[in-house]
């Protein structure tokens, strides 16, 4: 009976003793489960976390513009320049004895600038006494060349034809002794056949004809010279002398008129330093703003010295202003005339003015001298009703609006990253995920930028996919070109600047 009753016992222990391993394991397994339940339970806790702290943003349809903004320096279209007008005497100009104040409300004549004259002056007094002593000798050549021209008539008309008649009368003269003689010879010849002249006498008279006849001809020779040689000669000399005065009183008359011309001009400089406004307007300094000298040098001022053709006043016109801008070449090809301009001002804090783009000069300018690669353009936007109070000088802050479209699909810029040349947005999917999508871009500003294709209205896009670029591979190319989208879509309107930026 021990033996049988002992033995189930044994049993009994062993069989405890399975139970009690199968409840370990059942405990083990059940502690298992609620784990890995947990664990489940804290990865979706922590990606649904993940999800809620995504930065994102919603892509949105709406109006897109593009402004370019710059500050500029308001100016009057319609400047009316006073320039000294007096020649420089060297190289440092004249020097401004009174000038009017800056901002001098004047009328037209009214008195603006004084410049020194005093060595004008002096080289007037100097001129004067030259212009004199040229007046003197034109005198003097005039009176020349009329003695000379007398000379000629005095002799022409008076010595030659009384030289004329005297030789005349010589040759007269000779003739009648000469005739004399020879009847007095042929008479002696006959007396002389009878016997009543001796031969002495007869030879005398033959002497007597012959000498007569010498004086005829003596007085005949002086007549033809006088006639063909003296007087062509006397004539000559005249005519020499009355083209040399002539030549000299052109000549004086010449210098007479050149000292006349300095006289006048050196007049003309000394009425140019007084200068009158020659129209009403607004006094406004023409001082040199771009800071490469000192305002010791160039500022206008009374003691300032002025070069000949510098400006020194401008009389704006108050009703006509504008806004000069410096454009980057970067963003000039985006700014057309006509263009609407919202301005504002410096000196005139919320006033928003609008205005006009006029003008876009063609080429650069050249005030940047610190770094000639900078290439900008100067930009003239017209105020188009400018408020009172609005002064030349002051700064406006200019907006150009170059691009506006309605009704276009928008996400932040940096929404966007560019790899390879292709662009794309990261989509959050929630709990599904992050989804990298490849977008077509359009038009850009500060702010947003336009995407033709890849995107719909709301989806959640994120504002920092570059953290999370790791974490997805890009999808391959599925879009169609841009060029065919842009066309179909149209989404640029007509003369509006089509841009692609860079993102």
């Amino acid at each position: 009976m021990g033996a049988a009753i002992s033995q189930p016992r044994g049993r009994s222990k062993q069989a405890r003793r399975g139970v009690s391993k199968s409840g370990i394991i059942v405990v083990v397994l059940l502690i298992t489960s609620v784990a890995a339940a947990a664990l489940w339970r804290l990865r979706d806790s922590l990606a649904a976390s993940q999800v809620e702290n995504l930065l994102t943003h919603r892509a949105e349809v709406g109006l897109f513009t593009h402004d370019v903004t710059e500050r500029g320096e308001v100016e009057s279209s319609s400047n009316v320049e006073v320039r000294c007008e007096v020649q420089s005497q060297n190289f440092d100009g004249v020097a401004i004895i009174e000038i009017v104040p800056e901002g001098s409300i004047v009328k037209k004549g009214a008195f603006l600038v004084k410049l020194d004259d005093a060595k004008l002056q002096t080289d007037l007094a100097t001129q004067r006494i030259a212009l004199n002593s040229s007046e003197a000798t034109v005198a003097q050549a005039q009176n020349d060349l009329e003695a000379f021209r007398f000379a000629r008539q005095e002799y022409d008309l008076g010595t030659y034809k009384q030289e004329e008649e005297t030789l005349e009368s010589a040759v007269f003269v000779a003739e009648e002794n000469f005739r004399r003689a020879q009847e007095y010879l042929r008479y002696s010849e006959k007396l002389a056949a009878r016997g009543y002249v001796t031969d002495i006498q007869l030879e005398a008279d033959r002497f007597a004809v012959e000498k007569n006849r010498k004086e005829l001809d003596v007085a005949k020779t002086k007549l033809e010279v006088l006639r063909v040689y003296t007087r062509e000669k006397t004539l000559k000399k005249h005519d020499a002398d009355i083209k040399t005065a002539e030549a000299k009183l052109t000549s004086e008359l010449a210098k007479h008129r050149i000292e006349l011309d300095k006289l006048a001009v050196i007049e003309q400089q000394i009425a140019n330093c007084r200068i009158s406004a020659p129209e009403a307007g607004q006094v406004v300094y023409a001082n040199d703003r771009d800071g490469w000298r000192g305002d010791d040098d160039s500022g206008i001022r009374a003691g300032t010295k002025v070069r000949e053709r510098q400006v020194i006043i401008r009389l704006p016109d108050p009703q006509k202003m504008q806004v000069e801008a410096k454009i980057s070449e970067a963003r000039i090809d985006m700014v057309k005339a006509g263009m609407p301009v919202k301005i504002q001002m410096d000196a005139l804090p919320g006033v928003s003015l609008q205005g006009e783009v006029e003008k876009v000069d063609p080429y650069p300018t050249q005030e940047n001298w610190f770094n000639s690669n900078i290439k900008e353009y100067a930009t003239y936007i017209k105020i188009l009703d400018p408020p009172a109070g609005l002064r030349p000088g002051m700064t406006a802050k200019v907006a150009i609006r170059v691009e506006t479209t309605p009704d276009v699909l928008m996400v932040p810029v940096q929404a966007v990253i560019e790899r390879e040349g292709k662009h794309y947005c990261m989509l959050s999917r929630g709990r599904q995920g992050l989804e990298p999508r490849e977008v077509l871009i359009g038009s850009t500003n500060d702010k947003f930028l336009v995407i033709r294709d890849g995107l719909s209205a709301n989806d959640a896009v994120l504002m920092n996919p570059r953290v999370h670029l790791s974490k997805v591979e890009l999808p391959k190319s599925s879009l169609a070109e841009p060029e065919k989208v842009a066309a179909q879509a149209g989404e640029n309107q007509a003369g509006t600047p089509a841009e692609r930026p860079e993102t």
